[in-house]
């Protein structure tokens, strides 16, 4: 029986290699092929005329918004106005309100949900907001931002829990969450100011379609994940479908729900300063003008302040989402603030140690005061009420301990305000500023001799080495070639019904006479992606092998990932000048951190046993490497490129402020010259191109998986 497995495993293993030599073979005799095409052509590929001018996508977008226009303008101007008059209540609230009052409105329920550290967090971000100079702007877009992802959840959890109810409902949906979601933010713009005019209101609704389908989703998903057998026990009981819902699918899929309003805001978050250029203020607008200034340090202080506010609200929201414990008994559990490893740091253990006792000392005394209120208000209502509503009254109060300190804590600051010497703005006393530092070292760089020649040595060899030559490849390669190739690589991936996709879709951005803008994205992103994978892999193998690089990246890849991708254009910009390679160093920048990331994290899941068989059989650590390790983390590298791409994809839409080419391009052109058809034909060759290429690299992927027999 041994001896029959052995031959078969020999046999499947020729099998395997001789397909992939196979493979191997037809790809290099394709290249070869495409070669010989683009020598014979003298002129770009061009999509016949013939299908262009028949398909007018681009005047029945304009049509069909004329006509919306004209029948239904006066309704979406009415709603622009509510919502703008809510926006202006909220913001003015949050401006014209002491600063140490609205501080305090985040840091509570940051300290309810996630404890001391999460309060300290939100504290410090706050501080950071008016040290820096921007708590007015700060404000502006916390009221900005609140109110869409308070209109995209209100919607958003209605159509989830629709989409829930009916599988006819959640299959019509499905494509449209798709383009959602994966639709240039850009082109929400465009329908957004006709309808709704200049400002606030455009941009709440542009951001409530942009963030709107990750709650719809997880809403959706979260109520479809209850066990039957829940479901059965409340029919059981009688519940009615209404009852069922309300009682029990919702409360139990709340934290499914949770994680989908965390996304939302995430999302919204994203779009701060896209909604800059249809004039809504706040930080998106200071990040704007020190673009426009060409300011690296002002342009850093506004990203950080956004970046911080995506991490309290990320934070607050996911610890809102989590079950909520009872808590331990006081003493009990020492205080926890820095990480678990600086256990040995002495100062880091009396600092916590003292934080801890005067913590308890504080919420010791809260305690005591609101025992004293709730037996004051139990002896002062019982002459009205019965004495059982009295005893109610003081159990509700001694229940709601921390609620209640916090009113009291909100109504001692009011009080203070009116009544006392008051609070008003932000105290100049603790403002700083780094921006001075920042600017002059930029400043110096981009005059230092050795720098300028390392930029301009990197900008030869990006474009002449890799840009170009592909730009020249992919722009004169035929059209039929590039759709034949696609669909060949769907089918034997995916499947035919995918091929068929694969032509429908390429068929539409030809058709709309956008072939070599799209050519030209796509050879943007494979240069782009291609200098990720030769710098982040290094990057991610050396953090798998060493926990301190590891430890140390870790903050530089959340920043980079948080902070507003408009961001890194200003330096891009001063060191490169404005061009298409300034365009592809952006979007490498933006498009680096998941290739890291999951780089170390693939390293890191191999099991060991697999790396001590290795190294029984006397490999060295480059042996290991390259012939057991980096196999088997193929699929995690695989999909750290996929998600590089789809970003890279999403930067196309930016880096036409510094130069860059392409369909991202022409969605610009289009918000400047107030066409929309033109910019969502753009734009949907965007998301057309993303579908394919993430589509095709997944697929790939899971081929991989399989045939480690993972």
């Amino acid at each position: 029986m041994s001896t029959n497995t052995a031959i078969s495993d020999a046999t499947n293993f020729q099998t395997t290699r001789t397909r992939q030599l196979i493979s191997v073979f037809l790809a290099f005799a394709v290249f070869v092929l495409s070669l010989i095409l683009v020598i014979q052509t003298e002129n770009e590929s061009a999509f016949p005329e013939a299908v262009s001018s028949a398909f007018t996508f681009e005047e029945w977008v304009n049509q069909a918004e004329d006509w919306m226009k004209d029948n239904f303008r006066w309704f979406t101007r009415l709603i622009a106005d509510q919502i703008e008059t809510v926006m202006y209540l909220v913001e003015d609230f949050l401006i014209d309100s002491p600063w140490f009052l609205i501080l305090m409105l985040m840091v509570l329920p940051a300290l309810h949900y996630g404890g001391l550290p999460l309060a300290f967090l939100t504290l410090l971000s706050g501080l950071f907001w008016g040290g820096v100079g921007m708590w007015e702007q700060s404000m502006q877009t916390l009221a900005l931002m609140g109110l869409a992802v308070m209109l995209s959840v209100i919607v958003g959890v209605f159509v989830g829990i629709l989409s829930s109810q009916s599988d006819r409902f959640e299959a019509c949906l499905k494509p449209v969450l798709d383009t959602m979601q994966t639709m240039p933010a850009f082109v929400y713009l465009l329908p957004a100011v006709f309808f709704f005019g200049i400002g606030g209101p455009p941009a709440i609704l542009a951001t409530m379609i942009y963030a709107l389908p990750p709650v719809v989703r997880l809403t959706n998903l979260g109520i479809r994940q209850i066990p039957e057998q829940t479901m059965e026990a409340s029919e059981a009981f009688g519940a009615t479908r209404m009852q069922t819902l309300f009682k029990v699918q919702i409360p139990i899929s709340l934290p499914s729900i949770m994680l989908g309003i965390n996304q939302t805001i995430m999302m919204a978050l994203g779009l701060v300063i896209l909604a800059t250029f249809i004039g809504a203020g706040g930080l998106g607008a200071e990040v704007w003008n020190a673009i426009y200034k060409l300011k690296v340090g002002w342009s850093l202080e506004a990203g950080m302040c956004i970046v911080f506010m995506a991490i309290v609200l990320d934070r607050l929201s996911t610890a809102m989402g989590k079950p909520r414990n009872p808590p331990p008994p006081a003493n009990t559990m020492p205080f926890r603030l820095f990480p678990q490893n600086w256990d040995k740091k002495g100062w880091a253990c009396q600092a916590e140690r003292a934080i801890g006792l005067v913590w308890n000392a504080v919420s010791g005394f809260c305690g005591w005061i609101v025992e004293l209120i709730a037996r004051a208000a139990r002896q002062g209502l019982s002459p009205f009420l019965r004495e059982q509503a009295c005893e109610q009254a003081s159990d509700f109060l001694l229940r709601r301990r921390f609620l209640t300190g916090s009113i009291l804590f909100i109504i001692g600051i009011v009080l203070f305000d009116k009544l006392g010497p008051g609070i008003g703005g932000f105290p100049e006393s603790i403002s700083f500023s780094f921006r001075e530092p920042i600017d002059d070292a930029i400043a110096w760089l981009t005059v230092n001799p050795a720098f300028i020649a390392f930029t301009k040595g990197l900008r030869a060899v990006i474009f002449l080495g890799l840009l170009d030559p592909l730009n020249t490849y992919l722009v004169y390669l035929p059209w039929y070639f590039v759709m034949f190739v696609l669909a060949y690589a769907g089918w034997k991936l995916v499947g035919r019904g995918f091929a068929l996709i694969c032509l429908v879709l390429m068929l539409f951005i030809g058709a709309c006479g956008m072939w070599t803008e799209a050519m030209l994205t796509l050879s943007s992103v494979f240069v782009s992606v291609l200098i990720c994978m030769v710098v982040g892999l290094p990057i991610g193998i050396l953090a798998a092998h060493n926990r301190r690089i590891d430890m140390l990246i870790k903050p530089i890849l959340d920043a980079m990932q948080t902070m507003p991708s408009f961001v890194y254009l200003i330096p891009v910009l001063m060191f490169f000048g404005g061009n298409i390679v300034s365009a592809v160093i952006a979007t490498v920048v933006y498009a680096m951190p998941p290739v890291i990331r999951l780089t170390t994290l693939g390293l890191t899941q191999i099991p060991s046993t697999y790396t001590e068989v290795a190294t029984s059989f006397g490999s060295t650590s480059m042996q290991k490497l390259f012939k057991v390790e980096l196999p088997i983390a193929l699929p995690s590298i695989m999909l750290g490129l996929n998600q590089a791409v789809m970003m890279g994809l999403a930067m196309q839409v930016v880096t036409p402020l510094i130069g860059g080419v392409g369909l991202g391009r022409d969605v610009f052109a289009a918000l400047n010259q107030a066409n929309t058809g033109y910019g969502l034909a753009a734009g949907t060759g965007i998301v057309l191109l993303a579908i394919v290429l993430d589509r095709l690299s997944q697929a790939w992927t899971r081929r991989q998986r399989q045939s480690l027999g993972l």
